[in-house]
């Protein structure tokens, strides 16, 4: 008799162990762990259904039960037996009708609120899990999850997972790709979102934990290699490029990468946006080579992605969005006449061209008459060429897309500069305190009106500068008199002493902030910043940006 199982060996148990043993020792681990549950479930099958279907049991980080952890490392035997034995009496000796109540779409709990084990199947890339989920068990296809409503298809994107892709669209139908989730993201802006570790291609081994991400699994049994290189893959198999197959396949199926309103999510984020948020650079020129994608749009912050790309670190995207994805550069060429990204060789006999036909010289025919309009066409024309021609030539066709609220918070640093220079007036209020304000209010309007959550500043805030880290301790200061003894013995009040106190975040803030227009409001178990654009108060930055 084995000891009785309880919830941290249960799902211990069901996590199983990392892919890189060999394929008899995991063999060998499946069939002793297989064992074990057998006999869990038959000496102690009241217990075991308490394990397996009550949320006191669950795993705290996560919300999973054992099922969801079975599901997310593929451990196919042991759910086929649990849910196998929940259709059937007869496979197991159930005096208390023990397992027979376990349900194949079993909802996680907080913070993985209403997630199936086929959630996680999906996301970790155990096709046959999904397969036996499905098929076999009646599992729902297309489950929401609480939290977002994000279904296992988009996991299964987010995850570059096509094979699993495929097979989930295949079950649902083709409508299913249109859908977007509580964020308005599509399974186009979830591409963008594939993290660096998965974008080897989709046969990758399936890996990742298990029902909270937490453990290892096992390699798919057709998985031949770990990753293979195709024709998309111009240097290392993990720089991005093994994405483009399964951008190519849901294209097919009619998703759309252009960068519009109407394709953005609800934080104005484009596809372009997410591959620049993810770091993507051969998935930004998918989009441009194949789709005519270029960094035009901004998102609700007014970021481009550009900003983004230069704010996550991922500074061989942005450099590539300033010279290469840019809208200036394909509207220089443009002006041209040409198709962007002709040699310059090609853009100088162009604009020679264009030049003897536009040319402010030739308004000179229309001295004489009174058609004022066409004279002015003429010189128009000449300097849009001239302008293209230049931007091109002399500055590699460098885009100029910036969010315009960090220029304006730079006009706003050289005017302190010049004023400390120049020697300020020592009453004016704290020129820091307007400085820091004024981040503070570029960042907080990256939420708009809903807020920003002030336990998300600091992160924020060092994405945007990192050369002026927020800051790590919390200083309130206050003046107050100081009453000393003068020759005469009187009490005169006339010096002034700082006094410094620690507080935490909130109250820093607060204090911080007064006179301005950033107030702190509370929202249920957060703190949100946001800007009152109705305050009489003192505002230190453009009225433009909130």
């Amino acid at each position: 008799m084995v000891d009785a199982p309880n919830s941290s060996t249960l799902l211990h148990l069901c996590n199983l162990s990392s892919s890189s043993q060999s394929s008899c020792t995991k063999t060998k681990e499946r069939q002793s762990r297989l064992a074990i549950l057998k006999r869990w479930c038959e000496e102690h099958p009241s217990l075991t259904k308490e394990l397996l279907t009550q949320a006191d049991h669950r795993d705290t980080n996560t919300g999973c039960m054992p099922l969801h952890w079975l599901a997310g490392t593929g451990f196919d035997e042991a759910i086929d037996y649990l849910l196998g034995s929940s259709s059937s009496s007869s496979s197991i000796n159930h005096e208390n009708n023990a397992i027979i109540s376990l349900a194949v779409d079993q909802p996680a709990h907080h913070p993985s609120t209403a997630r199936t084990p086929l959630h996680y199947a999906a996301r970790n890339g155990h096709l046959s899990t999904c397969q036996l989920l499905i098929e076999r068990y009646g599992a729902n296809p297309h489950p929401k999850c609480g939290r977002g409503g994000v279904t296992p298809l988009q996991l299964a994107v987010w995850q570059n997972r096509l094979d699993v892709v495929k097979f989930l669209i295949q079950k649902n139908g083709t409508h299913v790709t249109k859908e977007r989730n509580d964020f308005n993201c599509g399974l186009n802006h979830w591409l963008g979102l594939i993290p660096r570790k998965r974008w080897c291609s989709s046969s990758a081994a399936a890996g990742g934990g298990g029902g909270g991400g937490g453990g290892s699994s096992r390699k798919r049994d057709d998985d031949a290699t770990a990753c293979h290189n195709s024709d998309e893959q111009h240097n290392d198999d993990d720089d991005g490029s093994g994405v483009l197959p399964l951008a190519r396949y849901l294209h097919t199926l009619g998703i759309s990468y252009e960068s519009t309103p109407d394709n953005s999510n609800t934080q104005g984020h484009t596809c372009n946006h997410k591959a620049a948020w993810g770091g993507n650079l051969p998935l930004l020129k998918y989009f441009r080579n194949e789709h005519g994608v270029y960094d035009t749009i901004q998102d609700a912050a007014g970021n481009y992605c550009a900003d983004i790309a230069k704010m996550r670190g991922n500074m061989d995207c942005y450099q590539w969005l300033l010279e290469h994805g840019s809208g200036d550069r394909a509207e220089s060429y443009k002006v041209l006449g040409l198709d962007v990204g002709v040699g310059m060789d090609i853009v100088r006999r162009r604009y020679m061209e264009l030049a003897k036909l536009n040319h402010p010289d030739k308004a000179a025919q229309y001295y004489d008459t009174d058609n004022d309009e066409k004279k002015d066409d003429v010189v128009d024309d000449f300097i849009k060429i001239k302008q293209a021609y230049d931007h091109l030539t002399k500055q590699n066709g460098i885009g100029t897309q910036k969010n315009p609220k960090y220029d304006e918070l730079r006009l706003l640093e050289c005017q302190k500069k010049m004023k400390d220079d120049g020697g300020g007036d020592d009453d004016d209020y704290d020129d820091d305190d307007d400085l820091f304000v004024a981040r503070l209010i570029a960042v907080i309007t990256d939420y708009g009106e809903k807020g920003f959550p002030v336990g998300l500043l600091s992160r924020r805030w060092n994405q945007i500068w990192p050369d002026r880290p927020f800051p790590t301790e919390y200083v309130i200061e206050r003046s107050v008199k100081s009453y000393n003894k003068d020759g005469g013995g009187r009490n005169d009040g006339t010096d002034r002493v700082v006094i410094q106190r620690r507080v935490k975040l909130v109250k820093w803030l607060k204090w911080k902030c007064r006179g301005t227009n950033v107030k702190l409001h509370q929202n249920g178990g957060e703190v949100l910043a946001v800007i009152d654009n109705k305050s009489t108060f003192r505002t230190v930055y453009p009225t433009n940006l909130t």
